[in-house]
């Protein structure tokens, strides 16, 4: 029988920045030795959220096989492995990849991207030849599967994540983020939210983490240019926006440091206009249900919760605050007017599911049928040419006698064979067992009777 399996390490499991040590670098050199494993087929899916093996084996039935993979290639430590690597297999993988292709497991939920996505992956892997026919029906289903998710609900209209909320606060609050300067600190889940609508809309963005490999790591995996933390707390006052997305158990953003801040940023927009008077920017924002006008000359939108923005921050001037709470409550509208779509999209994924492992299972069973159906026609044959060597009879005669053999063997076959085919989209294993015992049986009287005719 035929095992799906499905090893994964995403945002849910492991902070972003370190998704790079799981990466494969060379997925060809994989790919060609996914038979040394024991794979018929293997796809390699690779975002900058996710790392998913995907493998179809007549052989292995752990998922957990596909480990071996990451600690051989990769050198990494089992133990790392275990810990951060989710596995599936069977109808969970399949439901696994549906859901993925939806785009129901994204950090936004119904974004269009992971579509294309897999389907590069698809093609990579049939570029190297590592897919095999079952693979490439399930991929090549789940992509439908993802575009009639798309066209049948509205999952993927206006969906909105508090990352691309707050780059859409900060863009009203700015007039516009192109041309600003911005600041991005933190290498997690949150602070991919934020990188993305950034990077979608074209605008460049320094990234900033507790550790500069943290922040390399996440430049290189989501984008942005990295900077040691220190030197960015020493860039604020080059700064229009400041997006924090981060954990700290201590205030990362003091009062006492924004004053300064603001004070050098005065200072350098005065020195910048010839020293004369300046008049912040005024900004109006239409995003909440009020509308305000506040005077801006930095946005700090911290996504963090708890804060890591101390609450006397809030009162200086020219300094501009929304904090989790603010853009959370903004999100939530937009979500509960979208889960009726989640749950129809799910529906749609439940039924395509039980459709997949339905024409799965019968595929597995033809070959049984196919075989079952050769061995007995060469039996036909073999005793249709001893019938007709007695007989003296016309050509037309003897077409006769060959169409009542096929018409025998086909009235003989069809219902048990129908009654197999059925049994296997049911998954009825215990009837495919006896088919399996009883193509064997006929099989082997066949090649019996060959040895006895060889002997004549």
């Amino acid at each position: 029988m035929i095992s799906i399996l499905n090893a994964r390490v995403t945002y849910r499991s492991i902070p972003i920045h370190m998704l790079e040590r799981f990466t494969f670098k060379d997925t060809a050199g994989v790919y060609g030795r996914r038979d040394e494993y024991g794979f018929d087929g293997m796809l390699i899916l690779q975002t900058c959220n996710r790392v998913e093996l995907y493998a179809v084996s007549s052989r292995v039935d752990e998922p957990s096989s596909l480990l071996d993979l990451w600690v051989d290639h990769l050198k990494l430590d089992r133990a790392l492995v275990e810990r951060s690597v989710e596995l599936s297999k069977g109808r969970d993988a399949i439901h696994h990849l549906f859901r993925l292709a939806s785009g129901l497991d994204s950090l936004v939920v119904g974004e269009d991207q992971i579509l294309g996505q897999v389907r590069r992956a698809l093609d990579n892997a049939r570029r190297s030849n590592a897919i095999d026919p079952y693979l490439n029906l399930l991929f090549e289903k789940a992509l439908r599967v993802g575009s009639r998710v798309r066209a049948s609900t509205n999952i993927n209209k206006g969906s909105i994540s508090y990352g691309s909320m707050a780059v859409r606060l900060a863009d009203e609050h700015l007039h516009g983020l192109a041309g600003k300067r911005i600041m991005l600190i933190g290498s997690g889940e949150a602070a991919a939210m934020v990188a993305k609508p950034l990077i979608n809309r074209g605008i460049e963005f320094t990234v900033t983490s507790r550790t500069m490999d943290r922040a390399r790591a996440f430049s290189e995996r989501v984008g942005g240019r990295p900077m040691e933390f220190e030197h960015a707390m020493q860039e604020l006052d080059g700064m229009d926006a400041l997006f924090i997305a981060t954990t700290a158990p201590y205030w990362l953003i003091t009062h006492e440091k924004m004053v300064e801040v603001m004070e050098r940023k005065r200072r350098m927009k005065s020195k910048a206009s010839g020293g004369g008077e300046q008049h912040p920017t005024t900004t109006t924002t239409t995003t909440t249900t009020t509308t305000t006008t506040t005077t801006t000359l930095l946005i700090i939108v911290d996504l963090s919760n708890p804060s890591t923005v101390e609450p006397r921050v809030d009162g200086i001037d020219g300094v501009r605050v929304i904090r989790f709470d603010e853009v959370s409550r903004i999100v939530e509208r937009n979500m509960s007017a979208r889960r009726k779509e989640v749950s129809e999209a799910e529906r749609i994924v439940r039924e395509e599911v039980d459709a997949m492992e339905a024409r799965l299972r019968r595929l597995e069973v033809e070959p049984i049928i196919d075989a079952l159906f050769r061995s007995v026609d060469r039996i036909r044959a073999r005793e249709l040419d001893k019938a007709l060597s007695m007989l003296n009879i016309d050509e037309q005669s003897r077409q006769v006698v060959e169409q009542m053999s096929y018409a025998i063997v086909e009235s003989i076959l069809s219902t048990p064979m129908d009654e197999l085919r059925r049994a296997s989209e049911s998954g009825d294993v215990e009837l495919i067992k006896v088919a399996s015992r009883l193509f064997r049986y006929i099989h082997e009287r066949e090649l019996e009777g060959q040895g006895n005719r060889a002997e004549v």
